[in-house]
């Protein structure tokens, strides 16, 4: 209520403007109180639909699986991918999604995906090239493939003479004082 006029008595407004103070302090107090009773509880995501996105790692050179990979869409929902490969990730909100997929010694990958409600996303293959080795680190050869030697045919054995074999000589060593 606003005056037109001040009252005559200043201590009359003094009072009016106390009291249109706590008012507004009392008022502000409910109305934050009342809020603060709608909103979620703090540790509760946003989105209540939910989806599931499952798939496979795998080595872009040799089509092996990569066991343990690191699969995580944003920092919430994270698995780690068995022994052949294959992940499940549980609980990922509907919508658009960026999976990521990190291991050791490959590039890192990501790949969108789009969650359905209640519903199975298939990610299907997620292929990791493999990184470069930085100059100067020692590896190892890689093993010796064998090769099957062909079997000789018992005519083609008799027609050929055997090989020489030579016998290693050995150079005679100086005596001394000769």
């Amino acid at each position: 209520m606003f005056l037109a006029s001040p009252p005559g008595n200043p201590g009359e407004w003094r009072r009016i403007v106390v009291n249109m103070q706590r008012t507004l302090v009392i008022a502000l107090l409910v109305l934050t109180a009342i809020g603060s009773s709608c909103s979620p509880p703090p540790n509760v995501v946003g989105v209540q639909s939910y989806g599931t996105i499952v798939g496979r790692v795998l080595d872009a050179t040799t089509n092996r699986p990569i066991p343990q990979a690191l699969v995580s869409v944003g920092s919430l929902f994270t698995a780690n991918a068995d022994k052949q490969g294959g992940f499940v990730l549980t609980g990922v909100p509907i919508g658009n999604q960026v999976v990521e997929v990190h291991a050791p010694g490959y590039t890192f990958v990501s790949k969108r995906i789009f969650v359905l409600q209640n519903k199975t996303a298939n990610a299907r293959y997620i292929r990791l090239v493999p990184a470069a080795l930085p100059a100067g680190q020692a590896t190892l050869p890689p093993p010796a493939t064998p090769s099957p030697s062909p079997a000789p045919s018992a005519s083609a054995a008799a027609s050929q003479s055997p090989a020489p074999t030579s016998t290693p000589t050995t150079a005679p060593t100086p005596t001394p004082g000769a």
